[in-house]
């Protein structure tokens, strides 16, 4: 079924971790996971307060042809499903109080505002704007093999002729903790060979670049001429440099005076170890989905701050929401899980996906001072506070 486009004023954005789990804490935990299972639900209407909105199937299957069945991890389950009880669904109106607490203590922070219209203000108007926010993470293991090598010191060689190599999936792996980024290598068992070492073309042996090869490198007490000066008591002559004999080059002590210089590569040896190396990188991939209502808030600033859970649905692939007081949080539900399956199913496994929606506390502030009209926001549960004009700034002169 074609999916109805999503409105111009929303907010859709994906991103993905930056930060990576080091490979020495994420073999410490051990694998695979086994979680508990529910059917998906979404609250009935006369459950949401302070909430705007307008109108309001089955598990989609997003199998990868090119990657072998998921394991324990990935089998068979039912949804993870939980909602918060019918008492936490509302949250309670901000007070003139905190408004002009929240107001003060964002004047405080910047260097250029007075704290008198936070003091002074005379509020006239608290409109709550609440709205929602629908985010999708998607758990997904990625493995690419790469050719690597070392020196060869000698000893056995696990080739292709002691036993065939493992495919890239067959290779059994300790995943980290679930939703958390990590990358990890490993070398792929009877891959192994030696071969000559491309630098050096088998010889052990690089020429020498600080004398090119020739041995010899400019003198540096009479810088090339042969000559240097004398000083004596009565004069100053000329006379053959001492140090290099009047030749104007002396030894190169980079190589001794050989020309070349061991192999950094193979380090002499002239032979390299082969192998492929897998790289396993889990990634955190996330998508999020902003109702905007309107009110003259910009959306991307929620990106601060916290709202209040009110569903979660967990499992190793989520179905997109069917019956969701909010309309828009139902289409963006299926806009995010459709977009993560165009790009994770067919070039990587997915592991798991969760999907959150949150209550995200906005009030509207109306407030006048000095006989003009003004306003500002305060959002999340940290109480930030957006103001588009500030009424009474100060000049900051740098000297």
């Amino acid at each position: 079924m074609e999916q109805e486009p999503l409105i111009s004023n929303k907010s859709h954005v994906d991103y993905g971790s930056q930060y990576l789990l080091s490979s020495a804490v994420a073999q410490d935990v051990s694998g695979p996971y086994h979680l508990p299972n529910t059917e998906p639900t979404a609250p009935p209407m006369e459950l949401v307060d302070n909430v705007t909105g307008a109108e309001s199937d089955g598990s989609r299957d997003c199998g990868k042809n090119s990657l072998p069945a998921q394991v324990d991890l990935l089998s068979q389950g039912k949804h993870n499903d939980s909602t918060s009880q019918q008492n936490e669904w509302s949250i309670p109106p901000i007070s003139e109080h905190e408004a002009r607490e929240a107001f003060l203590e964002y004047a405080a922070s910047k260097c250029c505002y007075r704290t008198a219209p936070a003091k002074h203000m005379v509020v006239q108007n608290l409109t709550a704007c609440n709205t929602y926010r629908y985010r999708l993470k998607t758990f997904t293991e990625n493995r690419e093999t790469y050719p690597a090598s070392e020196p060869y010191n000698g000893g056995f060689v696990d080739s292709p002729d002691v036993a065939e190599p493992p495919a890239p999936w067959e290779i059994e792996v300790d995943a980290p903790p679930l939703f958390t980024d990590c990358e990890m290598h490993f070398p792929v068992p009877h891959t192994y060979s030696v071969q000559s070492c491309p630098n050096c073309h088998g010889s052990g042996k690089a020429q020498c670049t600080r004398c090119t090869g020739s041995g010899k490198v400019c003198c540096s007490s009479c810088n090339g001429s042969g000559w240097q000066s004398v000083s004596t008591t009565s004069d100053i002559s000329s006379g053959f440099c001492t140090f290099c004999g009047g030749s104007g080059q002396t030894r190169c002590f980079h190589c001794y005076g050989r020309g070349w210089v061991h192999c950094a590569r193979c380090n002499g040896r002239g032979l390299l170890l082969y192998h492929s190396e897998l790289t396993i990188i889990w990634k955190n991939n996330s998508a999020e989905y902003v109702v905007d209502n309107n009110c003259g808030f910009p959306i991307d600033r929620f990106h601060e701050v916290t709202g209040k859970e009110i569903l979660c649905d967990e499992n190793v692939l989520v179905n997109p929401l069917r019956s969701f007081p909010e309309p828009e949080i139902v289409r963006g539900s299926e806009s995010c899980i459709a977009t993560h399956k165009m790009q994770f199913a067919s070039e990587m496994r997915i592991l798991r996906q969760k999907q959150t929606v949150e209550l995200i506390p906005l009030t509207r502030v109306e407030y006048e001072w000095k006989g003009k009209s003004d306003s500002f926001y305060i959002f999340g549960n940290e109480k930030k506070v957006y103001a588009k004009d500030y009424p009474a700034k100060c000049c900051c002169l740098v000297m």
